[in-house]
């Protein structure tokens, strides 16, 4: 039987067999999750049937919202959840499947490539990361074909958007997008700390590599900053605001309107501010404004407006 989960905007192929999901970097699905307990559920698919239970977490599984106890049959459509997160068991035909991973990590990455130690974000100690940390956080949503003799297929982390056969090819997948709704919910319970902790690893990594030259997409450096500046509103930290002109100004790229919203808020919230980074961005921005548009002039106004706020602190 060829089942998959959905979860969030993707679609994960489950293997025949035992697939654990959790906290832990060991399991099948490793969630990033406070509420998630390190080995959580396991899901057990046959030839004939697909069944959940749980592990004895701490939270407990909840089935089409209600908590289970001991193993449930699963049916087409069913609705998990665990932890904050929630997933949708779906049925797929059997030539619909394709060659499935160890292990998907959303917010744990890992792999077997060789780690470096890197220099992070300032106040903050290092941690490890990887040489391929773009097909970690953004690879494109095509499984690569590859032959599998385990008796239990599974996913690696460097195929984190693994999904259907089906996916386009230009669809991305990256984990700081698929932690965010986490790190969202522990702002939202003022937990500023835990949030910045589930947030640090991803952010750290995608400056790292503009550090080395490797420009993220469009898209993960806007969602990066939009979280930098959260952070730096919930904690009060300047560091989180240096971040933002530090990675636009490796990347060279004008900051987006939607972050620039968020900056104000931020600039008026934090404790300290160091302006360096700040002041040089919005200088290389005068020396090129020439060739702007109304709207990026628009945005470049409203950033030596913000320069101007940030200086009266």
């Amino acid at each position: 039987m060829a089942v998959r989960l959905r979860y969030l905007s993707h679609e994960l192929e489950v293997p025949l067999g035992q697939f654990v999901i959790g906290r832990s970097a060991d399991c099948q699905l490793a969630l990033d999750d406070p509420l998630v307990s390190r080995r959580h559920a396991l899901l057990t698919v046959r030839g004939d049937s697909v069944t959940i239970e749980d592990l004895g977490s701490r939270n407990g599984v909840s089935l089409n919202g209600t908590k289970i106890e001991g193993p449930q049959k699963l049916s087409h459509g069913d609705h998990i959840t665990i932890g904050g997160q929630e997933m949708v068991l779906e049925n797929i035909p059997e030539e619909g499947l394709s060659s499935v991973p160890e292990s998907i990590a959303f917010g744990h990455p890992r792999s077997v490539a060789r780690s470096a130690r890197m220099p992070t974000v300032a106040g903050h100690e290092g941690f490890e990361t990887r040489e391929d940390f773009w097909t970690d956080y953004t690879t494109p949503g095509v499984a690569s074909q590859q032959q599998n003799t385990s008796p239990t297929p599974s996913v690696n982390s460097a195929n984190l958007a693994t999904v259907s056969a089906n996916a386009q090819p230009d669809r991305h997948v990256n984990a700081l997008s698929l932690i965010g709704s986490v790190a969202d919910k522990a702002l939202a319970m003022g937990r500023a700390e835990e949030a910045e902790r589930i947030l640090l690893r991803s952010l750290n990594d995608v400056l790292q590599k503009a550090r080395d030259g490797h420009a993220p997409p469009v898209d993960l450096a806007s969602t990066a900053a939009i979280y930098a500046a959260k952070l730096a509103s919930a904690t009060g930290r300047g560091i989180w605001i240096d971040y933002i002109f530090d990675l636009y100004t490796r990347i060279d790229q004008l900051v987006p309107g939607t972050v620039v919203d968020e900056l104000y808020s931020a600039v008026r919230k934090v404790k300290t501010l160091d302006m360096g980074k700040m002041r040089a961005y919005t200088e290389s921005l005068r020396s090129r404004s020439a060739s702007f548009g109304p709207s990026e002039r628009f945005v470049q106004q409203r950033l030596e407006g913000l320069e101007r706020l940030g200086g009266l602190k």
